[in-house]
């Protein structure tokens, strides 16, 4: 659902909605973004960041996996990604690296390092009811 040109909100609760996510993402951020390159990083981290959420959220009553939220104004795009289940393993997770030894990740563990390393402000908070909540942003110079 896109609410207007500087908001979209979003509900995910399979793999293949995340997927149907990807256009709407994607147009979203063309359309308030002139550099195809931050186009792409920013594809790569909300979806990185959806894709965590729905594969380790937990179904409430009458909430989806995760809800995204893209919000735009004249500096940022903001990506708000909510899911509830287990608490994110945020802290301590540093960026990482090309050169880093990849073996270290081969049961999972780079997206939190990926998406720190992609966008330039990273927040996590944990609320109640198990409602976990990931703001990612990433500076940007507007469309004129």
């Amino acid at each position: 659902m896109v609410d207007n040109k500087t908001q979209l909100k979003l509900t995910l609760d399979s793999f293949d909605d995340l997927e149907l996510a990807r256009e709407p993402i994607v147009e979203f951020c063309r359309y308030n973004c002139s550099s195809e390159e931050v186009v792409d990083i920013l594809e790569i981290a909300i979806l990185e960041a959806c894709h965590n959420a729905v594969r380790y959220g937990t179904k409430k009553t009458n909430k989806s996996l995760c809800e995204l939220k893209l919000f735009c104004d004249n500096q940022s795009i903001k990506a708000t990604v909510i899911n509830y289940g287990e608490a994110y393993k945020v802290a301590g997770k540093e960026t990482f690296s090309i050169d880093q030894d990849f073996l270290q990740y081969k049961n999972g563990g780079l997206g939190i390092p990926l998406i720190k390393s992609l966008m330039d402000k990273v927040e996590y908070s944990r609320r109640k009811n198990d409602k976990n909540e990931l703001i990612i942003m990433k500076k940007l110079f507007k469309k004129q």
